[in-house]
């Protein structure tokens, strides 16, 4: 069974990150709801932080109502002055009363209380906590709703890799966004990682054979390979017994990728010196 959800009006303005929630949602990986207040409340900021344009205000609102056509729910003044939590966000909790709501996805979680929300069986969660949730529930999915956002942004184009640079930086949810990316990539660095130990290297003094580049170490001793960057980060990938876990940023990737270049060309030159010696 999916969550029902409230979204905050916090989580909804940040578009990157609000139009990886609406995909979510409309995807039935969660139930969406919202208020008018809570609708008010976004476009409020997305027009104050110089992303929307008053005229634009309810073109925006009018597009989650019609995707979302039962998410809107209408909450009672007296329910509102009867709760507990941070005054400002009194009717966001009103509503996921009214919507029974499991869980409330916010930003601000000091604004939602645990003695608050208790009472009516309702939790806060942060984003970047609901989507790494989300991505566990539904394994790929949120991969394909990632690479399908990327492609549905035309102006500017923008591809997966800065969508997941922006969902990072910009909207605060950074464990999600290096989950994506390790699972996205890390099967492409791990095959480079094997390629360098080939060629570049050396017997490790713990066992096993490592290499040590200028910006990673690179070491692999039976079923486990780890690469750890040499920025105080320490390890940053690890693959053990067919499984691969880590957190990498999209600098790895990148220097990844021109590190797999760097090993095709010397993989050539190896081949042509093999030939000649032959």
């Amino acid at each position: 069974m999916v969550l029902s959800v409230i979204l905050d009006s916090c989580v909804i303005y940040p578009m990157p990150l609000c139009d990886t929630l609406m995909r979510a949602a409309e995807a039935g990986l969660y139930e969406f709801y919202f208020s008018q207040e809570i609708l008010d409340g976004a476009t409020r900021n997305l027009v104050k932080k110089e992303r929307m344009v008053n005229a634009k205000e309810a073109h925006f609102q009018k597009e989650i109502k019609k995707y979302f056509p039962n998410g809107m729910v209408e909450v009672p003044d007296h329910l509102i002055t009867a709760m507990t939590n941070d005054p400002g966000d009194h009717h966001v909790v009103a509503a996921a009363i009214v919507a029974k709501a499991e869980v409330i996805v916010t930003a601000n979680l000091d604004d939602f209380a645990v003695e608050a929300l208790a009472p009516y069986d309702i939790e806060a969660w942060h984003p970047d906590d609901f989507l790494l949730d989300l991505d566990e529930q539904f394994p790929g999915k949120m991969i394909t709703l990632i690479q399908q956002q990327s492609e549905a942004l035309k102006t500017p184009p923008i591809t997966t890799a800065e969508l997941l640079d922006k969902l990072e930086k910009d909207n605060t949810v950074p464990k999600f966004a290096r989950s994506i990316r390790c699972q996205m990539y890390s099967q492409e660095i791990v095959q480079t990682a094997k390629i360098a130990l080939n060629i570049l290297g050396k017997a490790a003094p713990e066992g096993g054979r490592c290499y040590e580049g200028k910006w990673y170490r690179i070491w692999e001793k039976g079923k486990i390979l780890t690469i750890t960057a040499k920025d105080n980060r320490c390890e940053i990938l690890r693959f053990e017994n067919g499984g691969i876990g880590g957190y990498l940023s999209s600098e790895d990737v990148q220097k990844f990728q021109k590190f797999a270049e760097t090993l095709e060309q010397k993989s050539e030159e190896l081949k042509t010196q093999k030939s000649e010696i032959s």
